[in-house]
């Protein structure tokens, strides 16, 4: 059972591709031993079905392109938050607005009831005081 390679980073490519290039101006024999080795290297994988990333341009390009859809991303899962956080505030709101709509119900239901008990089948009027009270 063989070990699958593990996918080196982009930055590390990068990094690598760059070294290469400053290693072929510095020392140019020596950058141009490395290069053809790395130039065979990159064929054989090439020809055995393997992406081979050794272009410094394109690798930072490809960086560039995962930085701002992270962004994106971020943006958007911002946006998701904020909404849920507002939907979340109208449904309190809402609430507490029912809440207190049946309390004020309830607060009439008690005064409505209390005035109906003051009216006085065959009089007319509700009840003042008595009749033979010494106010009268």
């Amino acid at each position: 059972m063989l070990g699958k390679k593990r996918k080196i980073s982009k930055h590390k490519e990068l990094e690598r591709a760059k070294k290469l290039e400053e290693l072929k101006k510095n020392d140019p024999e020596k950058g141009e031993a490395i290069a053809k080795k790395e130039a065979w290297k990159a064929a054989m994988d090439r020809a055995s079905g393997i992406k081979v990333h050794d272009d410094p341009k394109l690798i930072k390009k490809s960086i560039h392109k995962v930085k701002k859809q992270q962004e994106k991303n971020a943006e958007k899962w911002e946006e998701r938050v904020q909404s849920r956080d507002q939907l979340k505030a109208e449904k309190q709101k809402k609430r507490s607005d029912n809440i207190a709509e049946r309390i004020n119900d309830k607060k009439m239901r008690k005064i409505a009831k209390r005035e109906k008990k003051l009216l006085r089948p065959g009089f007319e009027g509700r009840k003042e005081g008595f009749i033979n009270s010494s106010s009268g």
